[in-house]
């Protein structure tokens, strides 16, 4: 099995990379959290999966941190997903935030993300919640309350554009503790405030 990649990054795309290694160019699927990392002209490394189907070619699927990559692999160890749809949940929050709701069997959270239906969800926390390593992460993680549904969508929001996803969080959080009743408009602007002090 391929562990990992090493090489020049040539080409950032919107959710590949193609890294240069000797003569041969490689196609590299990855989240955002990885391609923000990476640097055009400059030899990275990348840990690294080979996925293989019958219908259609290998494809290879790379990650800059090693939490990010062991929570892939957790991920394929629920029924029904495979490493595309492990993609698009690592693409929509971060390692940290998916590990808490799994650990916490937020189903309905959990339900919120990319191609995960409330059967699925309920069934990969049967399936993933014992798997997963939930030391470092803290109640911060957390959005309170009544206000999850627009904090998330405010965080979203601000990671749309381009924010750090960690520091929004951290700033949606501390404004909804202070103001409970804020509407997500509100929200988002009085967050980009923040950020940009």
């Amino acid at each position: 099995m391929l562990e990992g990649i090493e090489g020049r990054v040539r080409e950032i795309r919107e959710t590949e990379i193609v890294i240069q290694v000797g003569g041969l160019f490689f196609k590299v699927n990855c989240t955002p959290n990885t391609i923000s990392k990476l640097p055009v002209e400059k030899d990275v490394y990348l840990l690294t999966f080979m996925a293989y189907s019958q219908d259609r070619p290998p494809e290879l699927y790379g990650f800059y941190d090693q939490e990010e990559k062991e929570l892939f692999n957790i991920l394929l160890r629920a029924s029904k997903i495979g490493p595309k749809s492990a993609m698009k949940i690592l693409s929509s929050a971060s390692p940290s935030r998916i590990k808490h709701i799994i650990s916490t069997k937020n189903a309905a959270e959990l339900s919120s993300l990319p191609g995960i239906g409330k059967k699925t969800a309920e069934r990969m926390i049967v399936e993933l919640a014992s798997l997963v390593d939930t030391s470092g992460i803290t109640d911060e993680e957390t959005i309170p309350g009544v206000e999850r549904s627009h904090g998330e969508e405010a965080v979203a929001a601000l990671t749309s554009l381009g924010f750090d996803e960690n520091q929004s969080r951290k700033v949606v959080i501390e404004i909804l503790k202070a103001e409970r009743e804020i509407d997500t408009h509100d929200l988002i602007k009085k967050a980009l405030k923040e950020i940009r002090k």
